[in-house]
């Protein structure tokens, strides 16, 4: 089974956003690129801050030539997938969807492809940069945004073996790598399409108050019914925190 372990965001500042997901989280920099990208993990899950380059680039295959992301929309951008073989993955795919290599300036990805519903996905044998180390607070929640839930949720147990775990009743569904959930779902929680948002799980919520008191923002308890708190960062990218996470 492939794993998610990847989220990429399009973003002004990355040193302020790396500043912000530490102090509430403590995530861990490992790799600061020579483009300002800054990568960080919790132990298991990697996220990439990708510093916005407006510039003008050729576009090769499913990159600029420069190597920069297409799309350089401030968010989040694309997200990633630990396989045991990159080539085996691509020979479950449909022919037709576009794919091709990612630049290898350092970076963790070796393959992306675009999957039928137009989301950026990588695909990386060598891992995210991550330990596989399971500890909390850690990111095990992300919400993708696609107009047949159904459909998408076949591709992605057929191509990366991901598990239904459950539909919701707007026809949501949610998959799960074992660690982490996915939701695709038709609803959109921002302006644009594919992923958006990601989940934190944490272990004791009243105890990380202080740290959201100090960024501006106030950690309360999820409505009834509801297993989340959803936030924004500094630069509009929304997040939600749980105690009790998203496994069924």
């Amino acid at each position: 089974m492939a794993k998610l372990r990847h989220i990429a965001f399009i973003v002004k500042e990355p040193d302020r956003l790396y500043d912000f997901y530490h102090h509430l989280f403590g995530v861990e920099k490992v790799r600061h690129g020579p483009t300002g990208a800054i990568h960080v993990i919790d132990g298991l899950f990697n996220l990439a801050f990708l510093k916005q380059n407006l510039s003008d680039a050729a576009v090769v295959n499913t990159h600029r030539a420069d190597g920069e992301e297409i799309d350089q929309r401030q968010g989040i951008n694309h997200y990633g997938f630990l396989v045991e073989n990159a080539e085996q993955t691509l020979g479950r795919l449909d022919g037709s969807l576009q794919r091709g290599d990612t630049p290898q300036n350092g970076r963790p990805a070796e393959m992306r492809i675009i999957d039928p519903w137009g989301n950026k996905v990588d695909l990386s044998a060598r891992g995210f940069l991550g330990r596989e180390e399971k500890k909390l607070p850690g990111v095990r929640h992300m919400v993708v945004q696609a107009d047949a839930p159904q459909k998408a949720a076949e591709f992605y147990k057929t191509v990366f073996d991901l598990k239904e775990i459950g539909t919701a009743a707007d026809g949501s569904v949610r998959l799960t790598d074992g660690d982490i959930t996915l939701d695709l779902t038709q609803k959109k929680t921002i302006d644009k399409s594919g992923i958006q948002y990601f989940g934190v799980q944490v272990e004791n919520s009243f105890q990380l108050k202080s740290r959201f008191n100090d960024v501006g923002l106030e950690l309360s308890n999820p409505k009834e019914g509801e297993t989340e708190i959803r936030f924004n960062d500094p630069e509009g990218n929304v997040f939600a925190v749980s105690e009790k996470g998203w496994q069924l």
